[in-house]
């Protein structure tokens, strides 16, 4: 396992896809430091040109990622059942468990990559380039991430379990959309009116990173308390743990 794993590394880094996605993200947080910085420089008078203004927008748009970690699993997959490249993987000995785990340890690995390389240009291009506001709202948006880590290995893990049920990339994206953003949006719409629809609301992934509140002069997030930090964490860890039982099943199921 260990080395297909290693050739999996290979594979993936020595490819354009996972830079090409590291580098889009770079450069739409770095394009959003520097316009704020250009509407400070050329208006004379804009106010939101702040570390506060700038990381409390990033913090607030958690379920991106989310989402992102859907395209990075495809990129892991990378079309293995249609192209039958599997087979050899098989015929080499490997177990179809050790196959599926090891894309997904390359998947999170791919996206932390991606995660770290563009929070990084993000945070250090607002020090360079707003007015710094403190260190708190750099430790929320830190906060927010790691409180997000679990949520965004679970959308990975469901993106590869649903590729091997459906067969095709392009099922397995809309089986995700459907599984991951279209229901708990109907179940947050039903928990206006229900109760126990609200509760399930509370932990369904999409609707936990995406869930804001307006306090004063500050944004509330799911995780923005101890109770709420352990409760993203237990869902994501809860969500990627059903998701790796569906992709372990599935696989085991699949005739290559």
């Amino acid at each position: 396992m260990t080395n297909y794993i290693k050739s999996e590394f290979y594979r993936v880094f020595h490819t354009k896809a996972v830079y090409a996605l590291t580098g889009a993200c770079l450069m739409i947080v770095l394009f959003f430091n520097i316009l704020l910085w250009a509407m400070r420089t050329f208006t004379g008078d804009f106010p939101w040109a702040t570390t506060k203004y700038a990381f409390s927008t990033l913090e607030g748009y958690m379920h991106i990622p989310l989402c992102l970690s859907a395209v990075m699993g495809n990129v892991i997959v990378a079309d293995e059942l249609k192209h039958r490249t599997i087979n050899n993987s098989v015929a080499f000995g490997l177990s179809r468990e050790q196959i599926y785990l090891s894309k997904v340890i390359v998947g999170i690995v791919a996206a932390a990559f991606c995660l770290v390389v563009t929070e990084t240009g993000f945070i250090g291009s607002g020090y360079l380039l707003q007015e710094d506001s403190g260190f708190a709202y750099t430790l929320s948006l830190l906060r927010g991430t790691a409180a997000c880590i679990p949520a965004w290995i679970a959308g990975m893990a469901a993106i590869i379990s649903l590729y091997y049920v459906t067969g095709s990339r392009s099922a397995s994206i809309l089986s995700w959309i459907l599984i991951m953003v279209a229901v708990p949006g109907v179940v947050s719409l039903l928990g206006m009116k229900f109760e126990l629809c609200r509760r399930l609301a509370s932990w369904l992934l999409y609707s936990m990173v995406s869930n804001i509140e307006v306090s004063g002069d500050w944004l509330v997030y799911s995780w923005s308390t101890a109770q709420g930090f352990l409760k993203c964490q237990a869902a994501g860890i809860i969500g990627t743990a059903l998701f790796i039982v569906l992709g372990i099943v599935a696989i085991r199921r699949k005739e290559f």
